[in-house]
């Protein structure tokens, strides 16, 4: 048992079975875009705000950039989700992406999409290079819940979708992607969450991700925002997690944090945020337009190490907590705060 212990702690298998390599060296946490781009305009995403700058670009990653990237941070990451504040999908590359982080040997490979574009087509990318986890983002249990926060999205086509990777994943003897549901919670589907876990284990999903909703400037959100303290919330949230455990379902939900302890950013240690562009940011609550550095003209070690990154991290260990950080939830405990996101 101790052979074996010691032997998970610092080996991992090769995604090229069967095949073993040391774990040594991958702390980072790796989220980023391949696109700027996405198919729906959801209620509380900023890129509604991106559709009113008039000298907004519409592009996707420069495959040099990309795999600069993968040469120099996949290396150090324990995970690299693919998918961030875009729609993977309407990259027509993202297979090719895909498929560089699959023999990049990252342990956990994330996606995030809205599911509307997981064609039959689409599936067979996916499956040929398969990411560990595929997190559909589903807000509603009912179809008019679900399309009044996601765009219009139609959920009965998003279920089917889900429902046939599964299908497919499981006739070619595959364990990965593993489904998973990714929730944001508030006022308008906190009702809905048990039957979200409901939804989820009829599509095959093994996994609930419940995060309450973070309002950003200029979308007048303030009043969707939820407590997930609060009693009407937290007791959904308890129903959501007793079905989710009478189905086998893994549920995670984000409370608020208890502010009477000593309070820090759970991002600056390992986290890390790249735009299609290159530019980093270090945590999904920073505004966009004062990134840290630019893989273009920089390497990421002069980023991680250098002068912008090091300031930040003196200032939240000092308790100097400003601009976004003076009212970033995961610090402040208040999820009604507005957010500059660009």
């Amino acid at each position: 048992m101790i052979i074996k212990q010691l032997l998970g702690k610092y080996l991992q298998r090769s995604n090229r079975f069967p095949g073993v390599r040391l774990k040594g060296g991958r702390n980072l946490i790796v989220r980023m875009d391949t696109t700027n781009r996405c198919n729906l305009r959801c209620s509380m995403c900023s890129m509604r705000l991106s559709d009113l700058d008039p000298e907004r670009e519409w592009h996707d990653i420069d495959p040099v950039l990309f795999a600069r990237i993968a040469d120099e941070i996949f290396p150090l990451a324990s995970v690299v989700g693919l998918s961030c504040g875009a729609e993977l999908l309407v990259n027509p590359d993202f297979g090719t992406y895909l498929e560089r982080l699959y023999r990049a040997d990252v342990p956990a490979r994330e996606i995030v999409t809205n599911g509307l574009l997981l064609s039959s087509e689409n599936v067979s990318i996916i499956l040929k290079a398969p990411p560990t986890s595929l997190f559909v983002s589903i807000d509603g249990a009912t179809l008019s819940t679900h399309a009044e926060i996601r765009g219009g999205a139609d959920l009965d086509l998003i279920t089917r979708n889900m429902k046939a990777l599964v299908s497919e994943r499981n006739r070619r003897g595959m364990k990965f992607p593993l489904l998973s549901f990714s929730v944001t919670l508030q006022r308008k589907n906190f009702m809905e969450l048990p039957d979200i876990v409901r939804l989820a284990h009829t599509a095959g999903a093994v996994s609930v991700c419940s995060v309450p909703l973070v309002p950003y400037e200029g979308l007048d959100l303030t009043g969707e925002t939820i407590d997930p303290e609060a009693p009407e919330v937290s007791e959904q949230i308890r129903l959501a997690a007793d079905i989710a455990a009478d189905l086998g379902l893994t549920f995670n939900s984000t409370s608020a944090p208890d502010t009477d302890e000593e309070v820090s950013c759970p991002y600056l240690k390992n986290w890390v945020y790249i735009d299609p562009d290159g530019r980093i940011n270090p945590c999904p609550h920073w505004n966009t337009a004062e990134p840290l550095g630019n893989l273009n003209s920089q390497s990421f070690s002069e980023i991680w190490e250098g002068p912008e990154y090091q300031a930040l991290r003196k200032r939240i260990s000092d308790g100097l907590f400003t601009g976004n950080c003076a009212v970033c939830p995961e610090i402040s405990g208040r999820f009604t705060n507005e957010i500059s996101k660009c």
